[in-house]
């Protein structure tokens, strides 16, 4: 399937090139859209910015942040 971000446009693929498209946000804007939420709720904007497991475990990311550390 064939990917395009609905923000920056930029396409990517996932198992195979098609010609099919599917929206989606890309890496780079699913970070931006994750730490200005983060910012918005009132803590770092710091998602995948860690080298050891978050102390902030009542950030609504943490899980999804975590998830390389917790295996």
């Amino acid at each position: 399937m064939t990917y395009i971000c609905i923000k920056c446009r930029k396409t990517w693929d996932n198992g195979g090139r098609s010609i099919e498209y599917s929206g989606g946000l890309c890496e780079d804007c699913i970070l931006d859209y994750i730490r200005e939420k983060q910012k918005n709720q009132g803590f770092h904007d710091c998602y995948k910015r860690a080298v050891e497991v978050c102390s902030r475990n009542d950030c609504s990311y943490w899980q999804l942040c975590n998830k390389e550390f917790l295996g």
